[in-house]
């Protein structure tokens, strides 16, 4: 893949970074607030979501270069988190219990999941092109 291409596709996947985290920390603080901001399934949303700041700053400083490494370890955190999340919800409505937010929530977490999981795919396919550059 063409050096500039990557960066393009880089650039588009900090943007969306950008616009992932402004959703993703407000609603995450809002449904954690009743848990309290120290409980530690908001903690670890937050670790993600900071890692997510972190990548997209290095990324978007390093032009024209790239700088996908701290991005990765964001969304693989955010993926990994998201894995767990959706299939706790998952196996809680099998048992017969309910969601906080209602059925909405299971599809906005695995929904959620699937993105982070696909845009780690594509961070890693950028990072991967970039070391056989």
């Amino acid at each position: 893949m063409q050096q500039s291409r990557l960066r393009g596709l880089e650039t588009i996947l900090v943007w969306y970074t950008a616009i992932t985290v402004a959703i993703y920390l407000p609603l995450e603080t809002y449904a954690s607030l009743p848990y309290g901001l120290m409980n530690p399934y908001y903690l670890v949303d937050l670790v993600a979501i900071l890692l997510m700041i972190w990548g997209a700053w290095r990324s978007w400083r390093a032009r024209p270069g790239s700088a996908v490494a701290v991005l990765i370890a964001g969304y693989a955190w955010a993926s990994a988190n998201g894995w767990r999340a959706t299939f706790d919800r998952v196996e809680r409505m099998q048992a017969g219990g309910e969601l906080d937010f209602g059925n909405i929530e299971l599809l906005v977490v695995g929904g959620s999941t699937l993105l982070a999981i696909v845009v780690l795919i594509l961070l890693l396919v950028i990072a991967t092109a970039r070391q056989e550059a």
